[in-house]
């Protein structure tokens, strides 16, 4: 059965992974008809996000597989743990020479016993009765122990190599025109040095001796830690300038004399490579280099003319940034654009992703055939139903849209329906809501002040009783309080028609009546006033809080409880709700359907009349 989600062209993206002892370097490439795309790259500093034990490593390397999709897998090797040379063979066919290189590597390893993963690919120089190749060899066990260690085994491993191979492949694709080079790669514990002639390897090594290495010097020599000694290496300049130091200075050349000793062996086995023209670029790499000032007194004081590596230009974008140049070259060999590759694969893994590249062309060739077949019978019946098949269609979209347009109906009419047996009580729960919090409210409002309550009722039982009767010698509220409220405020209430003129259903809104007295002079009484009124109307609760006048007046408040002339009522009208009244819902027209109708009206609750305590008449 064809697999639709494992269709996709065969090593099309691949995730290569150059794992060093300080950073992890991230890169996902894609090949698409040929071009290379950089899609990704990730630089993990395992200090600086705290993975120290090989667990944490491999659990944060997992999240990050997965965060890119499992994309199959280039691994890049240490170069200390593999040999890379140019070995001489006698002419012989192509079917004697993987023995012949297999003996070659048996003695190069120097153990017999052990498993050798090797690959070679023969070189252009051309000897008399002699063919050359570039071979590259490492113990199998060595191999699978640093993919068990990055916890690797179980993904789809496409690609294995050497960080000198994957420097030469990298440099051939960003300076494809220098036929001779000198890569010198300055890692955390090793540098690495390779020799490129015309696009291929002629010398590999590596020597212990990398940033760290530095950095533990200077360690030593300024008596701090490592992490001290590594920031001041990057920050500083100790190599020239008045922060320069003559000790460090000395370690710095003696890592350039073992430079140089590694390349003198080379061209003194190799005579003719000294005098060739042109001469041989010296190209610097890795995050050694980044220290300030190395490069310079490199070139200057220990006469090697180190060169930055290429960068991305305008007519060649597809380069990666700094310290990606190992993952690239690995992500170049394992998408195919390397012409001379060399490949470490163990054959269990080889068998695996070659099995699995064999599935992927099958599912791609069977739906691509498949494509046809259904493109091909589609037109053939296309040309005898086409009119047919076009009439029904549209009938079953009327009849499907008539459906749907009755069922609609059908849905909405149930939906008004079961919320008009819900509102009553969705009506009730927010206007018993609403009680209490005025309830509460009221209760906050006496915190820290000296008036009391002597009537709390809603208005809708208020306003049921016959009106007060004025006495004529009562002086209004309207001087004491006329500086609290703003007249805008208590315009629609003082402007009122007298009591008699109003029916009980006019005057009564959803809320409460509140009734109340402020003890003290005339200024102290007002000045309560309006910050109990003035904080009142700062609720959400209330959309109107305003003075009753004396027309609208119920005596209901024992006068037992009351300060004449400091006596004074607070309407207090609810916010709008949307459970009043009922909605109006009828079919929508065919010019478009209208929003139901709300009006916003609460329902008033019938509550006994509650006065304050004799106690409270006591505050």
């Amino acid at each position: 059965m064809l697999k639709l989600a494992t269709v996709r062209p065969p090593v099309r993206r691949v995730l290569a992974l150059d794992g060093g002892t300080r950073r992890f370097k991230l890169l996902l490439a894609e090949s698409d008809f040929g071009r290379l795309r950089i899609l990704k790259q990730e630089l993990v500093d395992l200090q600086d996000e705290g993975l120290v034990s090989p667990e944490e490593i491999r659990s944060h390397l997992q999240d990050s597989l997965e965060k890119w999709g499992h994309p199959p897998l280039a691994l890049t090797l240490p170069e200390h743990i593999s040999t890379s040379q140019v070995v001489d063979l006698p002419p012989a066919p192509e079917s004697e020479v993987d023995k012949l290189i297999a003996e070659e590597s048996r003695k190069l390893s120097g153990v017999s016993e052990s498993r050798i993963v090797y690959d070679f690919v023969p070189t252009e120089t051309v000897r008399r009765n002699r063919q050359q190749y570039w071979v590259t060899l490492c113990q199998e066990g060595e191999i699978r122990e640093r993919i068990l260690r990055l916890g690797i085994e179980q993904e789809d491993l496409c690609e294995v190599t050497t960080t000198a191979n994957a420097l030469i492949a990298a440099y051939d694709a960003a300076a494809p025109s220098v036929p001779r080079a000198i890569l010198v790669h300055l890692g955390a514990q090793t540098t690495v040095v390779a020799i490129v002639l015309a696009g291929q390897g002629a010398f590999a090594t590596s020597y212990q001796m990398g940033g760290d290495f530095f950095t533990r010097s200077l360690a030593r020599q300024r008596n701090c830690s490592e992490e001290q000694a590594e920031t001041l290496k990057r920050e500083k300049n100790l190599l020239s300038g008045p922060e320069a130091s003559s000790e460090f200075t000395a370690v710095v050349d003696g890592w350039g004399a073992e430079l140089k000793r590694q390349l003198s062996e080379w061209f003194q086995n190799n005579p003719g490579a000294a005098s060739a023209t042109p001469a041989f670029a010296l190209v610097a790499s890795g995050g050694g280099f980044e220290q300030p000032g190395l490069l310079e007194y490199l070139r200057t004081q220990a006469s090697l003319p180190l060169q930055p590596w290429p960068q991305a230009v305008e007519s060649e974008p597809n380069l990666p940034a700094g310290g990606f140049e190992v993952a690239f070259g690995t992500a170049l060999q394992a998408l195919g654009h390397v012409a001379h590759p060399i490949s470490l694969l163990p054959d269990d893994y080889r068998k695996a992703w070659q099995s699995k590249l064999s599935l992927q062309r099958v599912d791609l060739a069977s739906l691509i055939l498949l494509v046809l077949c259904v493109v091909v019978l589609g037109l053939g019946t296309w040309r005898k139903f086409s009119l047919i098949n076009a009439k029904t269609q549209l009938m079953d979209q009327v009849q499907a849209g008539q459906t749907a347009a009755d069922a609609n109906d059908a849905f909405t009419s149930d939906l008004v329906t079961e919320y008009e047996n819900l509102r009553p009580v969705l009506a009730a729960q927010e206007n018993t809501i609403d009680t209490l919090k005025t309830f509460a409210l009221l209760q906050q409002s006496r915190s820290n002040r000296s008036f009391w309550y002597v009537l709390l009722a809603d208005q809708q039982s208020y306003f049921s009783q016959p009106p007060a009767l004025l006495s004529t010698n009562r002086p209004a509220k309207t001087n004491l309080l006329g500086s609290a409220i703003e007249a805008p405020r208590l315009g629609p209430l003082l402007t009122r028609p007298a009591a008699s003129a109003l029916t009980n259903s006019a005057l009564a809104r959803p809320g409460f009546i509140a009734e109340l007295c402020v003890p003290g002079d005339a200024e102290a009484s007002r000045q309560a006033l309006s910050e109990l009124v003035n904080g009142l109307k700062q609720q959400r609760l209330f959309s109107k809080v305003d003075l009753l006048s004396d027309d609208l007046r119920r005596s209901l408040a024992d006068p037992k409880v009351t300060v004449t002339d400091r006596d004074f009522v607070l309407a207090l009208d609810f916010a709008e709700t949307d459970f009043q009244q009922p909605a109006r819902w009828k079919r929508p027209s065919a010019a478009g359907s209208r929003p139901l109708s709300k009006r916003a009206a609460r329902p008033s609750i019938n509550t006994s009349d509650m006065t304050d305590a004799a106690g409270q008449n006591a505050q």
